[in-house]
């Protein structure tokens, strides 16, 4: 796989070309640079198979050099020092990540995932799905995208009424109805929607806090949603969910 470095830290590019050079002889790096803006014609120009990026960087950011890149995008592996959102937001769109200092284990699994995923077309809609969340972000009404097999849907938080634990899957209860089952843990959707408004009730139960329509205090607690919906309250959740009805 041909494979291209960017960070802005040399010190960082560094290490990261010493170890990919070491330990995966079968990469070929086609080009390494520490100015964002520089390196754009050089990556499209050699097309390369990987691309191991910063995300903060000063100018243009990790995500942002992506943007500029055409399709299809080469497989990635982005590095952080610490970037709280940016985790999470690259963890829900089941991408991969590093963070600094750089563990050559991380590295190897980083890789070694990357030459397989590049094989197929899933990290291309990963990729969008998470360009598409984090673009929308600072917009006053954000829309969140949904990975459903080959297809992506973009629905508005304030539609989605529950998330439903189903073992490694999550069952998303749209107001008119509809259901989508999404490859993604109800915890890693607790990251995505909590900004939204979104609440823990229960260890199965993720709730849109604007479609509580009633909250019942006997029989250990339970909510009814404006679909009509009853859902149980966990006793571990029960003094949050109080507090936030009396405010």
């Amino acid at each position: 796989m041909k494979t291209y470095i960017l960070d802005d830290e040399p010190g960082a590019l560094e290490v990261l070309e010493i170890h990919l050079t070491k330990h995966f002889p079968a990469l070929q790096l086609v080009g390494k640079n520490t100015q964002p803006l520089k390196p754009i014609p050089e990556i499209i120009l050699n097309k390369p198979d990987l691309l191991v990026i910063d995300i903060q960087m000063p100018k243009l950011n990790g995500f942002e050099v992506l943007e500029k890149l055409p399709k299809p995008w080469p497989s990635i592996i982005f590095v952080t020092a610490y970037d709280k959102f940016a985790i999470e937001a690259i963890k829900c769109s089941a991408l991969y990540y590093l963070l600094k200092p750089i563990n050559i284990k991380e590295l190897k699994v980083a890789v070694e995932k990357a030459i397989e995923v590049k094989q197929t077309n899933q990290h291309q809609i990963s990729l969008e799905e998470l360009l598409y969340n984090l673009k929308l972000t600072q917009s006053i009404k954000q829309k969140i995208a949904l990975k459903n097999n080959d297809t992506i849907e973009y629905i508005e938080p304030i539609d989605i009424l529950r998330c439903e634990a189903d073992n490694n899957y999550t069952k998303v209860f749209i107001r008119n109805q509809k259901k989508i089952l999404i490859s993604k843990t109800l915890k890693e959707f607790e990251h995505l929607l909590t900004p939204h408004d979104f609440i823990r009730i229960h260890q199965s139960h993720l709730i849109n806090k604007a479609h509580i329509k009633r909250f019942i205090k006997t029989d250990g607690g339970s909510v009814i949603l404006s679909d009509g919906t009853e859902l149980p309250v966990a006793r571990a959740k029960k003094d949050a969910l109080i507090k936030y009805m009396e405010n």
